[in-house]
């Protein structure tokens, strides 16, 4: 649309002036509708129902590799399912609560009404007035019902408390280091999972005989197992790299030395792993192979032993790697005023550090068993890592910070 001004000169009219008038749609864009409606009552109920939705099921999937690996007849027993989920649930919803800033009060009272419906209804389980397919379908249907009516009538959005923009120890920029501790940590984990999938593994680990003849046949087992070695020694880097960055940021200095000690460790400990295995087991697994029937008996033993001694080594750098995480992860959540990518990293941490422990422990007791532990504990663990450059743009934002108070006092 347009608009004009004239005016009369000799005699005719002449255009002075014009002025263009546009009409914006920018308030009919389909993200100005969305963001007009996360702004009302309903949509931030809704958003909200949603992100604890989505933190429950993960908290479930998580967790439930815990359960199949300490209770795997858990199933059989509707009463100790219903409680585990219920479990399993809370501590994925409260776990993300707490990332989003969500106050105490409102995380305890969500897990409670989580987890009511189910305890309720154990008493007409246990009665046999409920069989036990209804007892987790009503649990279920109950705690999402419950769920709504509470955050609607108590509603409550994330970021109820301000966190600090910035430290007063983040002074210098970090050149990075978050980044690069993060493409360190990833692709540690990266080359783990090559080295997994190019290891033998068509066999039962447990099945000694039949797992050593296929080791036996191998061509590429030294070089595989030297990449497991690389693996590890890429991610003991990263948690090196990290360490100053998580000091500029508030952590412990003292946790970090912790931290980088048992880092240290883990890398020794795993060389003396890749040497038993990579080495000591495949020359045992070949003279056995290769061996008369008047020797095979006491060669298939020497193999043995070389294969408990690995589960005793494996076993301890597991619980050591775990341990390192663990300690990271706590230095990440000293942290937390950082930012919520570095809150969420360090639950994942925590979480990946306790079932990589509790892995290392399982072997140490069990073998090398088919497990989830060490899948979930790898994708919580590159979630921690993932976090990481946060650290970078709080410093760089601290750092800016500084510079521009520093040149307000100088004038």
């Amino acid at each position: 649309m347009t608009s004009g001004t004239s005016v009369e000169r000799g005699g005719r009219r002449m255009l002075v002036g014009m002025t263009t008038l546009t009409s914006s749609r920018a308030d009919l864009a389909p993200r100005a509708r969305v963001s007009r409606f996360l702004h009302t009552r309903f949509g931030r109920f809704l958003a909200t129902y949603l992100e604890m939705t989505v933190a429950m099921v993960v908290g479930m999937a998580v967790l439930g590799a815990v359960w199949d690996a300490a209770w795997p007849d858990v199933a059989r027993h509707p009463d100790g399912m219903a409680l585990t989920m219920g479990l399993d649930m809370s501590v994925g919803m409260g776990a993300w609560m707490w990332v989003r800033r969500h106050s105490a009060r409102h995380i305890l009272e969500m897990s409670a009404v989580m987890v009511l419906p189910f305890v309720l209804l154990l008493l007409p389980f246990h009665l046999d007035l409920l069989s036990g397919d209804a007892l987790l379908t009503w649990g279920h249907v109950a705690m999402f019902a419950l769920m709504a009516a509470y955050l609607w009538a108590r509603p409550h959005t994330a970021g109820a408390h301000p966190a600090r923009t910035s430290s007063p120890t983040l002074r210098r920029p970090a050149a990075r280091r978050g980044r690069l501790a993060a493409a360190l940590l990833v692709g540690g984990a990266a080359l783990a999972l090559v080295a997994g999938v190019l290891h033998p593994h068509a066999e039962a680990p447990n099945a000694h005989a039949a797992v050593f003849a296929e080791y036996a046949h191998s061509t590429d087992w030294v070089w595989v197992h030297d990449l497991q070695f690389l693996s590890a020694a890429v991610v003991a880097a990263g948690f090196v790299v990290v360490s100053g960055t998580l000091t500029r940021a508030g952590a412990s200095p003292t946790l970090l030395r912790l931290g980088n000690g048992t880092a240290a460790a883990t890398v020794s400990l795993i060389g003396v792993n890749m040497a038993v295995d990579g080495v000591a087991l495949k020359g045992a697994v070949d003279a056995w192979a290769t061996a008369g029937p008047d020797q095979s008996a006491s060669r298939f033993a020497a193999a043995e032993a070389m294969r408990w001694l690995e589960w005793g080594v494996n076993s301890f750098f597991t619980v050591l790697l775990g341990l390192t995480v663990l300690l990271f992860a706590a230095a990440l959540l000293q942290c937390a005023h950082v930012g919520t990518a570095v809150r969420l990293a360090g639950v994942s941490g925590v979480l990946a550090g306790v079932f990589l422990v509790m892995g290392g422990l399982a072997v140490g007791s069990r073998g090398f068993e088919p497990s989830a532990l060490p899948r979930v504990a790898t994708a919580l663990y590159v979630v921690m890592a993932l976090g990481l450059p946060s650290l970078d743009r709080a410093a760089h934002r601290a750092a800016g910070t500084t510079a521009v108070v520093s040149s307000m006092d100088g004038r």
